[in-house]
C-alpha cells in the first residue's frame, strides 16, 4: 500500500502546468475568433441588403411597376433616414409592402447615402446619385469593411476594404 511506484495520476505542477498552456492557447485564439465573428456578421448583412436589392430590381421587372427599397424604423413605413441599421422595407408603386427586414443587432453600422431607391421596370434605378451603403462592425478592424454600390443599371458591387 506504501509503494508509490504503483500509483497514477497527476501532481499539482503537472496541472499547473497543463492550466497555463491552456490559459495561453485560449489568449491567442480568441482575437482570431472575435475577428473571424465580426467578418461573418459584416458578410451576412452585406448578403441581407444584396438579396433585398435583387428581389426589389426582380419584382420591379416582373410586375412592371417601380418598386422602391428604403430604410424603415418600424418594419411597415419609410423613415426618410440614411442609417439603414434599423431596418428596411420593399414597397411598390402602389404602397404595397412587398417584404420588411428588422433591425441589425449593432445599430449605425449600415449607412447609405440615400434613403430610399427606386427600380424602374426595365431593372435600371432612377437618376440621380449612384447608390452607395457602407457597412463597418463596432471595432472594425483588418477588410471587414463592406461597401456596396449599385450602378445606374441596377447591378450591384460589393466591395471589401480596410476599416477605417
Amino acid at each position: 500500500m506504501g509503494d508509490r511506484r504503483y500509483q497514477s495520476g497527476f501532481t499539482i505542477y503537472e496541472l499547473m502546468l497543463t492550466v497555463a498552456v491552456a490559459i495561453l492557447l485560449a489568449a491567442l485564439g480568441v482575437p482570431a475568433l472575435n475577428e473571424s465573428i465580426a467578418n461573418n456578421r459584416a458578410t451576412t448583412y452585406t448578403n441581407d441588403m444584396v438579396t433585398t436589392l435583387n428581389l426589389a430590381r426582380s419584382e420591379a421587372t416582373r410586375r412592371r411597376v417601380p418598386i422602391t427599397v428604403c430604410a424603415s424604423v418600424d418594419s411597415i413605413n419609410c423613415s426618410g433616414a440614411a442609417d439603414w441599421s434599423s431596418g428596411w422595407v420593399i414597397r411598390s408603386a402602389a404602397g404595397n409592402l412587398i417584404q420588411a427586414w428588422p433591425a441589425l443587432n449593432s445599430p449605425g453600422i449600415l449607412n447609405g447615402n440615400v434613403n430610399s431607391i427606386q427600380f424602374e421596370p426595365v431593372g435600371s434605378i432612377t437618376a440621380g446619385a449612384a447608390p452607395q451603403f457602407a457597412l463597418q462592425m463596432p471595432k472594425c478592424n483588418g477588410d471587414n469593411r463592406r461597401v456596396l454600390t449599385i450602378s445606374a443599371a441596377g447591378r450591384i458591387a460589393v466591395d471589401t476594404l480596410t476599416c477605417t
